[in-house]
């Protein structure tokens, strides 16, 4: 799996579960994956405080890449950052 989608792969998803260190995200392309859209690496500046008001709802859809893979193979890592240019 990881290697059909290594760093930088665009994806889509939906928001199945809203925390104050971020979202979990079923994605379209990998449905049995769970992916972690943390807040540090939400499109625009959040702040915890205001949690949830200012993250994205549950059934919301999400645009991101992805960041990394983590040892569990079905665990992800994602991101909406454009400024990170090492992972392409």
């Amino acid at each position: 799996m990881s290697a059909a989608y290594p760093p930088g792969t665009s994806v889509t998803g939906e928001v199945i579960s809203c925390q104050i260190f971020g979202v979990f995200v079923r994605l379209d392309q990998l449905p049995e994956v769970t992916a972690l859209l943390e807040i540090i690496h939400f499109d625009r500046m959040v702040d915890a405080r205001e949690y949830p008001a200012n993250y994205p709802s549950v059934g919301s859809a999400i645009e991101a890449r992805v960041l990394a893979w983590c040892a569990n193979p079905k665990d992800l890592r994602l991101t909406q950052l454009g400024h990170l240019s090492w992972i392409r």
